[in-house]
């Protein structure tokens, strides 16, 4: 057998067309089938490599030039995922026909060709990104592979089959008594396998036209009325993003498909797109603006994907970034065209500390990684490749301009669509497009690992003279990178003088670079990095922060000011400060009704609370908290006023979250008894923001008597947001007896297994329940893992980065390091998993005297 180098096919055999034919039986957890292969051949060949995972492969036989068929032998290669067609005698370059017929089970890994059961009933679904489809059929199972498909399906007669292209016949097979009726699709156009997409269900649908495009929405029978949303989603953005590309929507159709499990929250399968229940479905009368504002994001996302992605592929998953990037960039510009109301932007800078928090661990890996086996393909679908991707591009747009930068992208998809295309492509596009070199830049920002900090300091007495330093960052803050590479940076500063505020832009290139602000006169103050449009951090020299400190109130923009209060936050986590610098930045904010602020206010409040404050500095902590937020609750209230916009509502869930969970305040606790009995009783009586933390509040401050009422609101909840805001809950209640019994219910049938692990990470999170669900999933590690599989199974391990604890670090390092207990598809989150718990126990052992002492002198 040729080896298979770096686990890449051999270029030289590529199909051109696949015919399959398969007979899916759900109740029986089997399929089977055939599969006919175009190929074309540019070498003599004398053996054919192909995909191939847990499927039984026989009657394989080629056919060339009308010639006699070869029968073929074959050869499993388990670690490569690929079988060995030996030919007996070469065959000369040229078309053929592989002929293969194969069988295989469904299974519970919400991979491949799976079962999924709902309603009493087993269904069949597909996911094939990113190396599945060779679960489902023997393929050429990589993107650069694209050819047309051409899919019938034999399946129960009571239920639909649904697959990328639209069906062209149905009809009832011969032998009535077996119950089964063939559906066949069109051709597809030219596409990669892992966009292939079958679903075998019962299933009800409502269609409109939208620009010139079909559009579905199937649901499970009863639900179809919470589609209604997601159409007015995708009647509003299929239109922008037509005109955005320049290129109408390619597919004859466009359907949104609820999945009943689903590991991802959805997938863009040409033409049929999946999703999990909670990322499609709502009650517009009863949503959250939480759940639309996410709903929105994840159908944006996925129809942008139907050219960035579908029509232009990448090449090899090295480049997964120029898929889920560019769609995470784009549907938040898109939403946000959409819906200006809901300040996607804003959000979106938020959003960007999650990638910054894991891009400054050690074990961090550049958004362009290189990747060989599936498991390290599976693990590129993080943080960095979705979020700190899309930070990225949104700064090179910012650089360029959103003209330049649109007509580039236009370019690139006009020029590759049908094909697949390399990074490099893209960068050509947009520069020839700009005039800039793109390149230059884009390679510091998506082939090196981390980022910079910019720290700012004055050089004049009047501000406005400026040493800009970069270096990279570390979360440890222990290692000096100076001296080092440096990135291209574009960079902006803000500055207030006597005419009015300024923004200044320049090019950071080197490890330090002066710059003086246009102008005369001294400047009052200085931003560094305005609007935080770049990937980055900044810090200052005293003087500059102590200027800047007294005017994030009132001077910044809502970005600005969170971006500055995070920084000081990564600055005091990683030593660089004490956390005292933080706590009087943080005091700066009182009474700031932004939304983004008060939610960060209440997550560092809360970490604060639960890892750093000690017993007899809690009064003091709460005192502390109460000062900043009641101003806050006392101007908003429980009930939203007449025109209130979505944000301020928002900001007063977070704000009613702290009150209750940290300050614990008499009138809040006294007023939740009467707020959740008028809700049970009258949903609508109650903000659907306010819903979430009111249950989880309730939870919390009871002792146990709720718990059963919140398990049948899980069984028998009318909405995705319903059942897992009850399903969350549960976290919250402190006993350790109902701790075990939350964790024996997430292995019960009434928690689907796409949510196996949502409870589990908040169980984590709550330092009263951590013990408890650490000791249950060492003993019930096999069972979770097989219900929420290999994505299930990574996300668990990833939450265990709570256990702040030394002798807990040390346990979740031996458990999954454990062949049994390995995830192959977590070697790399589990090492960012043990760097976030160590530098959670520095974080403590290093700040939790300073915040005592801080503590202690404000409450003399």
């Amino acid at each position: 057998m040729e080896k298979v180098k770096t686990e890449r096919l051999p270029d030289h055999i590529r199909p051109v067309l696949y015919e399959i034919a398969l007979k899916v039986l759900p109740k029986a957890k089997s399929f089977s089938g055939s599969v006919q292969i175009d190929l074309q051949i540019d070498a003599p060949a004398k053996e054919i490599i192909l995909h191939s995972l847990d499927l039984k492969v026989d009657g394989a036989k080629i056919i060339q030039d009308a010639s006699k068929p070869i029968t073929v032998g074959i050869k499993t290669d388990l670690p490569s995922e690929t079988i060995c067609l030996s030919l007996g005698e070469s065959i000369p370059p040229g078309e053929a026909r592989l002929s293969l017929s194969f069988s295989g089970k469904l299974n519970r890994q919400m991979r491949g060709l799976y079962e999924a059961h709902a309603g009493g009933e087993i269904y069949a679904f597909t996911q094939c990104e990113a190396t599945d489809a060779r679960r489902i059929f023997p393929c050429f199972d990589e993107p650069s592979m694209k050819a047309r498909f051409r899919l019938s399906v034999s399946i129960p007669s009571d239920l639909t089959a649904l697959s990328n292209m639209p069906v062209i016949e149905e009809k009832q097979e011969a032998n009535q008594s077996r119950g089964l009726k063939q559906v066949i699709f069109g051709e597809t156009p030219v596409m990669s396998t892992y966009l292939l997409a079958l679903a075998v269900a019962r299933l009800e649908k409502e269609e409109i036209e939208v620009a010139g495009t079909r559009i579905g929405i199937w649901t499970l029978p009863g639900e179809l009325q919470l589609g209604k949303f997601a159409l007015e989603v995708t009647s509003a953005t299929l239109p922008l993003l037509n005109e955005y590309f320049d290129l109408p929507y390619p597919y004859p159709k466009l359907d949104l498909i609820c999945v009943p499990d689903f590991a991802m929250g959805a997938m863009e399968n040409w033409g049929a797109i999946f999703f999990r229940d909670s990322c499609l479905l709502l009650d517009q009368e009863i949503a959250s603006t939480t759940t639309q504002r996410r709903v929105a994001n994840v159908i944006t996302h996925e129809i942008v994907h139907q050219w960035f992605g579908n029509l232009v592929t990448m090449e090899w998953w090295d480049d997964l970034w120029l898929n889920e990037s560019f769609a995470t960039w784009l549907a938040c510009k898109i939403v946000d065209q959409w819906r200006p109301e809901w300040h996607s932007w804003v959000e979106f800078q938020q959003e960007k500390e999650t990638p910054l928090a894991l891009d400054a661990l050690k074990t961090t890996r550049p958004i362009r990684a290189d990747v060989v086996s599936s498991a390290q393909i599976e693990e590129m679908f993080d943080v960095l490749t979705y979020e700190k991707g899309a930070a990225c591009l949104r700064m090179i747009e910012q650089f360029l301009g959103e003209g330049p930068f649109r007509e580039g992208i236009r370019q690139y998809i006009k020029q590759y669509q049908y094909k697949n295309a390399p990074a490099v492509a893209l960068w050509k596009a947009l520069e020839s497009a700009s005039g800039q070199p793109v390149s230059a830049i884009a390679t510091n920002w998506f082939t090196r690992p981390g980022f910079p900090l910019v720290t700012v300091e004055s050089t004049d007495g009047d501000l406005r003279t400026l040493r800009l330093t970069q270096k990279r960052f570390h979360a440890s803050g222990q290692e000096d990178d100076r001296g080092g590479n440096c990135w291209t940076i574009p960079f902006s500063i803000k500055y207030e003088d006597s005419i009015g505020t300024h923004v200044h832009r320049l090019l950071i290139m080197d490890e330090t670079t002066g710059c003086r602000l246009p102008g005369e006169g001294a400047v009052k103050w200085v931003f560094g990095n305005a609007g935080e449009s770049a990937y980055l951090r900044t810090d200052y020299d005293s003087g500059l922060r102590e200027k800047l400190q007294s005017r994030v109130a009132t001077q910044l923009e809502a970005p600005e000011r969170i971006g500055i209060l995070n920084h000081v936050w990564a600055l005091s986590k990683n030593g660089a400060v004490p956390i005292s610098d933080f706590m009087e930045m943080l005091c700066r904010f009182k009474g700031d009704l932004t939304r983004v602020v008060v939610e960060a206010m209440a997550a560092y409040l809360e970490t604060l609370s639960h890892h750093l404050v000690l017993p007899e500095d809690r009064p003091a902590f709460i005192s502390m908290t109460k000062d900043l937020l009641n101003p806050v609750w006392k101007e908003l209230g429980w009930d939203p006023a007449v025109g209130e916009n979505e944000d301020l509502r928002l900001t007063r869930a977070a704000a009613l979250w702290v009150m209750g969970a940290i300050v614990q305040d008499v009138e809040i606790l006294s007023e939740l008894p009467r707020r959740q009995i008028r809700y049970l009783a009258k949903p609508g009586s109650l903000d659907p923001i306010l819903a979430t933390p009111l249950v989880r509040l309730c939870a919390r401050t009871d002792g146990g008597t709720r718990f059963d009422q919140y398990l049948q609101k899980i069984k028998t909840s009318k909405t995705p947001e319903e059942r897992d805001r009850y399903l969350i809950a549960l976290s919250d209640f402190q006993k350790p007896a109902l701790t075990r019994r939350v964790l024996d219910f997430i292995l019960s049938d009434d928690v689907r297994a796409q949510d196996a692990w949502r409870p589990v990470r908040a169980l984590f999170a709550n330092t009263t329940t951590q013990g408890e669900t650490w000791d249950f999933i060492q003993h019930h590690w096999l069972a979770l893992r097989e219900k929420g599989g290999s994505v299930g199974a990574q996300r668990i391990l990833q939450s265990t980065c709570s256990l702040w604890r030394e002798e807990w670090h040390d346990a979740v390092k031996t458990f999954f390091a454990a062949p049994e207990n390995k995830v192959p598809s977590a070697e790399r989150s589990l090492r960012q998993t043990l760097e976030f718990i160590q530098l959670g126990i520095r974080f403590k052992g290093r700040q939790t005297d300073c915040l005592s002492q801080w503590l202690k002198e404000r409450d003399t």
